[in-house]
């Protein structure tokens, strides 16, 4: 099971300033304007912008953030400001229009909302923006007070997704997570309180120490509160977090794979009688909330990431930025890019990651699509792959699909799949 694919997925957490003190942009309506008859002949394109401060550093985390440096905030924000006007400035973006932006990290809403609203600005003037475009932000519980939230309503934040992770007080702790469950509760309330009509909520399972009641009662407990969206992550060991210092000196022991699996299937099937189905792996949704930022990466629209460590995807080549702020920082007022590299996309990284995506979407792997891509016809040429997993995939309008027994083998699936 992978807890996350795309590097806008941790969890935020928030400033505790007034916009009534803070706000130096006063606006009556959001800050983007609609224009569907210009986006019909164009290509979508998503922003995604990487805010790496935070209170506190999850033992489970293997996002790039920093504690204790909100200080720099300021020089942050100049800094992402000129690299969203250096780097843009030589790309050809005269075919697209924006259909999504995101804030993860990190911390988004450590940014102060006029903070926000420069970035968004600055957006908003390379290109057209598209017609119901997705801005969403990530936020923790408690850290994100209602005067903000309505400022970030009002610079045209349109979805906002909460980092409640459990409401068990012990695997809070266990997790390095500074809030409580009665904060989740009120955040949840301010969010709504503040017009937020599109609303996602985070839970993590088989955490060591979970036991199967109580991921069933944080999951009753969220569908109680009825949110738009509900992201469900099983808990990994990844390099370089104290979850995995722990695992490695023996401290800590992880829960069995089969009651990994147990959790994941239990947790799918509730959520989908409860009126949330299953559309991506880790993903669920009312009819019409899915994440489109994120259906964006699985589905190979292209996107640009601002911000240090953040990843980009233009014109056949991918690229990712410094993973080191005051690095970053520094190049970024000295050559106008905090790229650290980049590699061309080779038709044979293509197909694969074609399989990967699509495949953990429920509407899988678009057959004609991919021969049209690639030359072939994926049910002749790996025939033998298809056989072994009979009875974990299905064929259905043209598309091939992962079955919902088989979604967690989706990545040793989609592995026999590749070249």
């Amino acid at each position: 099971m992978q807890r996350k694919v795309n590097e806008s997925t941790p969890h935020a957490k928030g400033n505790d300033g007034s916009n009534k003190n803070n706000m130096s942009l006063k606006l009556e309506s959001p800050l983007f304007t609609l224009h569907s008859s210009m986006t019909a002949a164009l290509k979508p394109l998503s922003f995604y912008i990487h805010v790496p401060f935070c209170k506190a550093k999850c033992t489970y985390c293997d996002f790039y953030s920093i504690v204790g440096r909100e200080n720099s905030i300021p020089a942050y924000l100049k800094s992402i400001l000129k690299e969203i006007e250096q780097r843009t400035h030589k790309l050809d973006l005269s075919s697209h229009y924006i259909d999504t932006i995101f804030f993860g990290g990190g911390t988004p809403n450590l940014l102060d909302p006029k903070h926000l609203g420069q970035i968004l600005q600055k957006l908003q003037v390379l290109l057209q923006p598209g017609e119901d475009m997705e801005i969403g932000m990530e936020i923790n519980p408690g850290e994100a007070n209602l005067d903000n939230l309505i400022a970030y309503k009002n610079l045209g934040v349109n979805r906002i997704s909460i980092g409640m992770q459990s409401f068990q007080p012990h695997l809070l702790t266990f997790m390095s997570r500074i809030h409580t469950a009665e904060k989740s509760f009120s955040t949840y309330d301010d969010v709504r309180e503040a017009g937020f009509q599109n609303v996602s909520g985070d839970l993590i399972f088989a955490v060591p120490g979970q036991t199967r009641e109580e991921w069933v009662g944080d999951l009753e407990r969220l569908v109680s509160m009825q949110p738009e969206h509900i992201s469900t992550y099983s808990l990994t060991v990844e390099e370089g977090t104290a979850l995995h210092r722990w695992v490695e000196a023996g401290h800590v022991e992880m829960l069995e794979e089969t009651v990994d699996t147990g959790m994941y299937d239990w947790g799918r099937d509730f959520l989908e009688k409860s009126g949330y189905p299953n559309y991506e792996i880790s993903n669920h949704a009312k009819p019409g909330f899915e994440c489109r930022h994120n259906l964006n990466y699985w589905t190979g629209v292209e996107y640009l990431g601002f911000g240090p460590a953040a990843h980009s995807f233009f014109g056949g080549r991918r690229s990712w930025n410094i993973r080191n702020l005051d690095t970053y920082m520094s190049d970024v007022m000295n050559s106008g890019t905090g790229v650290a590299d980049s590699e061309l996309i080779s038709p044979t990284m293509s197909r694969n990651e074609m399989i990967l995506t699509r495949l953990r979407l429920a509407q899988g792997l678009n057959l004609s699509e991919f021969s049209i891509n690639f030359g072939e016809n994926l049910l002749q040429t790996k025939v033998d792959m298809l056989e072994k997993w009979m009875d974990k995939l299905v064929v259905s309008k043209g598309h091939l699909k992962i079955t919902r027994e088989g979604w967690a083998l989706t990545d040793e699936i989609s592995s026999d799949l590749m070249i």
